[in-house]
């Protein structure tokens, strides 16, 4: 098979590229891709004098840094959802895991038994130290 560099193999819609990771190449596919989206892709690496492999793995760099940041919108939602505030307000732990509010908690050891199975979670409570933590109490937590 001919590498996606030299020829962009396509076959009924499914792109084969090939990119270098440091000193390891992987081929990846990638299913259904809209036609157009893929021309305009090709056209415009064309232009800046790139492949379409290097087009795709700056997209792709550029979205893991846009996205690195996603524990923050925990912080967002505990700051802004009002059942969150008035839960904080009365002494609970609450509990956003992954983006979304779950619940408020009576102790910190229930709000994170609550959050296993998320990715990324924030609790927030009067009870945390506002001097170590910051301003409204909150500690953030990685949950495998």
């Amino acid at each position: 098979m001919s590498s996606f560099l030299s020829d962009s193999c396509i076959k009924d819609k499914l792109y084969y590229i090939s990119y270098q990771v440091k000193h390891m190449a992987t081929k990846v596919l990638i299913k259904n891709m809209d036609e157009q989206l893929y021309r305009m892709l090709k056209a415009r690496a064309a232009l800046l004098g790139i492949s379409v492999s290097e087009a795709i793995q700056q997209a792709i760099s550029l979205w893991l840094n846009v996205t690195e940041g996603i524990g923050d919108y925990n912080y967002i939602v505990l700051k802004t959802n009002p059942e969150a505030i008035n839960a904080y307000n009365e002494g609970k732990y609450v509990l956003a895991c992954d983006g979304e509010y779950i619940g408020a908690f009576d102790s910190e050891k229930e709000a994170v038994e609550k959050g296993k199975g998320h990715k990324k979670c924030m609790i927030g409570s009067k009870n945390y130290d506002k001097q170590e933590i910051g301003d409204w109490g909150w500690s953030s937590i990685a949950l495998e």
